[in-house]
């Protein structure tokens, strides 16, 4: 059943990926329509995110394995970002980290269900208990993988993005075709395929200049770089900024458990420690790499959100 699921969503690719953003257009416009439209609302939207995370993987797989063609008829070819590449291969190379990776992001699609079900449920107070649950599985899960990365910076999304684009498929190969193995050399520890050079030759009918092929190929070090070295181990500096960021969270529940959802000093504890955190890993990690810089932007985006939280928000933001 799985394998005829799996071929009706590689040979139907864009079709499945039309309904899936109709779906999640409906989302938006359920709120307010009937009496629970929220929550039947959130429940799609994490549904949907599970399925497309499914969807994905399996394309992704049809491409590995040369299912998938271009609009020209030619065998798709992956071009994994960096981000793509490390979470790939950590999880590759680790158990640990692949289970905890799957683990986080069921958990943060769902999150938001639980949190509105056990609202609705259970009551107010129960509710801040779930969400503190929540938060230590996170954190617990967060701690597994910075020690299964080496220590090395825990980034928001720990799975691979998606790596194919079902708006630029032609038509699909039969599942049972496959890619010619002579045309392609895969490497055993990156698992990045690369043309043969039996396959450059006779596409040029034996007239190719491999040095100019070598010199037009793109030179990035990033692209070819194992996991290890696309982020920097991080020092005890570092280390301890990155504790304070994974336990930032849990902490600002506790507090406004304690303190008061409205308290400014769990408001002001919260901007503290993520402010101490950011400063300490950037003295730690002097010149950042690619995936270093886009968390760091990332988290530099979060102070937003301290501009709608209470009660900033009530007292200079909403007026």
């Amino acid at each position: 059943m799985l394998q005829k699921y799996a071929s009706f969503v590689v040979n139907n690719a864009a079709q499945v990926n039309s309904i899936e953003n109709g779906l999640r257009t409906l989302t938006y416009v359920l709120p307010g329509r009937f009496a629970d439209a929220e929550l039947a609302s959130e429940a799609i939207y994490t549904l949907l995110s599970f399925v497309g995370v499914y969807h994905d993987k399996l394309l992704a797989q049809a491409a590995i394995k040369g299912l998938l063609v271009d609009k020209q008829g030619q065998p798709l070819k992956l071009d994994p970002t960096v981000f793509s590449r490390y979470h790939g291969q950590m999880a590759h190379a680790s158990d640990v980290y692949r289970v905890a990776a799957h683990v986080l992001s069921c958990v943060q699609y769902a999150e938001k269900l639980v949190e509105m079900v056990a609202a609705k449920r259970l009551g107010n107070r129960r509710r801040w208990q779930v969400v503190t649950w929540i938060e230590i599985t996170k954190v617990v899960l967060r701690l597994a993988l910075l020690r299964a990365s080496g220590q090395r910076m825990v980034t928001g999304a720990v799975v691979p993005e998606r790596e194919v684009d079902p708006g630029s498929l032609g038509s699909t190969k039969h599942m049972e075709q496959g890619v010619d193995a002579k045309k392609q050399w895969k490497g055993g520890r990156s698992r990045l395929s690369f043309t043969s050079v039996r396959e450059i030759l006779q596409q040029a009918e034996g007239n190719a200049d491999l040095g100019a092929f070598v010199a037009n190929s793109p030179q990035n070090a990033e692209r070819i770089a194992p996991a290890s070295s696309l982020m920097h181990r991080l020092n005890a500096l570092g280390l301890t900024g990155e504790l304070l960021f994974i336990l930032r969270p849990l902490i600002y529940v506790l507090s406004m458990r304690k303190l008061g959802a409205n308290n400014w000093r769990a408001w002001a504890l919260s901007l503290l420690i993520e402010l101490t955190s950011r400063q300490m890993l950037r003295s730690d990690i002097n010149v950042p790499r690619t995936l270093e810089r886009d968390e760091m932007a990332r988290r530099k985006w979060l102070f937003v959100y301290y501009l709608v939280r209470m009660p900033f928000f009530e007292q200079f933001t909403e007026k």
